[in-house]
């Protein structure tokens, strides 16, 4: 099968308006991705131009978090737009298997709203920001695609659509589009917030059953506070969710430069991982304290003292597959794996990071006063594009 000059490889996905193949373009020798409207969209010479619209859109923009379009065309009745061929996985999927980091999180959205900077300063509002529309390469690098719906606001002709068709994510919709009024940059700036508030607490700010519960609920409803579901989101990013899912667009971050600063201000602020908790500290300070005791040449009476205290901690034995994994307690880095650790009786968090393989993370407790062995096997980050 071929769309012009480029030869379709195998499908990589579906969404409302398109489906998405792997290609090769044997002029320049590389690999693409093509979006093929669907045919069922054909019919509608709206749609098809709604598609077309997109190659305009991003072909007028150059950003490194914004899909890059190469070509555009038909073929045999076939309407179709050339793209980079991106290796990582959508929002959406990372999200369903893990959890986001504070830094992860942060720099997302740091990225999207960056990219959705330049956007709007083109005049362009993508109306769709959503998880499975941020692509996660291998690199950790944000991609915002699909611009299927996105409205060029220098266009003059008046934005339409067919009745009981929703242009959008209703999940992600601001309330500017539930009311189908004139929308602008910031009603992109408040889907980026549902999501911020989605990876952070694990739940969307907005719920509802079918459609008519969700729009009341982002027309109507107040939000519990991100730090409310969950304690560990710091506060200063709590607000932020809070300020860019405002209903009043004056209320939110007015540009995407703006929430971009107020993203990195959020992270610079944090108390560092490496600041100890007071028990931690605690503990800390017995050792010392110990240590001072022995080096003051209490002699055999010293000797029984760190004698009677060494073997009252646990040996925490950690290993992994790869081995070399960094390993991190309570946020303090404490060496690589294979690794031995003797540590008093309580509760620990545990981290083991290794470049090209997602983090593992867990609570120990530590209850008993002999060896508690833990191994990890690491899972490695996929390098291919769904």
């Amino acid at each position: 099968m071929r769309c012009g000059r480029y030869e379709i490889k195998e499908e990589l996905g579906r969404g409302s308006m398109g489906i998405v193949y792997s290609a090769y373009d044997p002029q320049i020798g590389r690999r693409v991705a093509i979006k093929v409207l669907r045919e069922d969209r054909i019919t509608s010479e709206e749609f098809a131009q709604r598609f077309l619209q997109e190659a305009i859109a991003v072909g007028r923009l150059s950003h490194p978090n914004i899909i890059t379009v190469y070509d555009a065309g038909q073929d045999g009745g076939r309407i179709y737009i050339v793209m980079e061929f991106l290796v990582g996985k959508p929002l959406n999927d990372v999200l369903r298997e893990r959890k986001l980091s504070f830094e992860e999180l942060t720099g997302i959205g740091v990225q999207v709203a960056e990219a959705l900077d330049l956007t709007h300063s083109k005049g362009i509002v993508h109306r769709d920001i959503k998880p499975s529309n941020i692509f996660l390469t291998s690199e950790n690098r944000a991609i915002i695609t699909d611009f299927g719906i996105a409205r060029l606001e220098d266009d003059c002709k008046p934005y339409q659509t067919r009745t009981g068709v929703i242009l959008g994510s209703p999940a992600y919709m601001s309330p500017e589009q539930v009311l189908c009024h004139a929308v602008d940059g910031r009603a992109d700036l408040f889907s980026l917030g549902v999501i911020l508030y989605e990876a952070g607490t694990g739940r969307r700010p907005f719920e509802g059953d079918d459609l008519l519960p969700l729009f009341k609920a982002i027309l109507e409803d107040a939000p519990l506070d991100p730090r409310k579901v969950d304690p560990s989101i710091p506060n200063s990013l709590s607000k932020l969710i809070m300020r860019s899912i405002n209903k009043s667009p004056e209320k939110r971050f007015q540009t995407g430069k703006e929430m971009a600063e107020a993203l990195k201000t959020c992270l610079k602020s944090r108390e560092p991982q490496t600041v100890r908790k007071p028990w931690a500290i605690k503990r800390s300070l017995l050792i010392v304290a110990l240590a001072v005791i022995l080096f003051l040449g209490l002699g055999s009476g010293g000797s029984w003292f760190y004698y009677r205290y060494y073997y009252r901690l646990a040996l925490l034995q950690l290993e992994s597959s790869p081995v070399g994994a960094e390993v991190f307690m309570d946020g303090l880095p404490k060496g690589v794996t294979p690794l031995k650790l003797r540590l008093p009786i309580g509760q620990y968090e545990v981290r083991m990071s290794m470049k090209d393989h997602y983090d593992w993370e867990a609570q120990l407790e530590l209850d008993k006063k002999d060896k508690v062995p833990v191994f990890v096997k690491l899972v490695p980050v996929e390098k291919n594009q769904p």
